[in-house]
């Protein structure tokens, strides 16, 4: 891996990150930084349920890695959820403090889903393109693993726990350079390790090992 870091204390520098939000809310959480791990700040006040609907906006705080990622690369996040999501890796075509397009591949408690967020109208919009049902379990670690591969038969995107293990082809306007990072939201979130760098493929980015 080109990068890596576990979210320990000592072992990882803010200055690696660009803090960022969605452009649904003009505020987000914050980090916490915890002995194994960092967590999204959660009010005292909030339930379970407020934080995954009424509440979301202060649930949400994301991350991207500043160095851009060219090609194909892989991503992974050992990641937790306390009630039933959603911790993600973001995959952003720039890197700014507001996010503007960008991709979310999402764990929760039924599985992975792969989100497009984008501007339609001026307007935040967002459509789910794949996923995959899963059983997951709350308070438990879980390596999500995301690749991004590119051939002349287009982008292709491919995730799983633990490996890649599904995927689908992306839009051709998706661009090689991308920043990816982290984001906690819908709840509270707790991420162990980050990791991302090229990809060395044997053969067509878009077959699988």
């Amino acid at each position: 891996m080109d990068f890596k870091c576990d979210f320990t204390p000592g072992n990882w520098s803010q200055d690696d990150f660009l803090i960022t939000r969605s452009p649904r809310w003009e505020y987000s959480s914050s980090w916490v930084q915890k002995d194994d791990c960092i967590t999204n700040s959660m009010p005292a006040d909030m339930s379970c349920e407020a934080a995954r609907t009424s509440r979301i906006g202060e649930t949400y705080i994301s991350m991207l890695y500043k160095q851009p990622l060219c090609g194909n690369i892989h991503v992974e996040t050992t990641c937790s959820f306390a009630y039933r999501m959603a911790p993600l890796i973001v995959l952003s075509k720039e890197l700014t403090p507001v996010l503007h397009e960008h991709l979310e591949i999402v764990v929760f408690d039924r599985g992975i889903n792969l989100w497009h967020h984008f501007f339609h109208n001026g307007v935040p919009s967002w459509k789910l393109i794949a996923y995959q049902d899963l059983n997951l379990k709350a308070n438990e670690k879980h390596l999500l693993a995301v690749e991004l591969r590119f051939s002349d038969r287009g982008p292709f995107i491919f995730m799983g726990i633990d490996k890649p293990q599904f995927g689908c082809r992306l839009a051709d306007d998706w661009g090689q350079e991308c920043y990816a990072g982290i984001t906690a939201c819908e709840g509270s979130n707790n991420f162990y390790s980050f990791a991302a760098g090229n990809l060395i493929l044997p053969g067509g980015c878009n077959e699988r090992d």
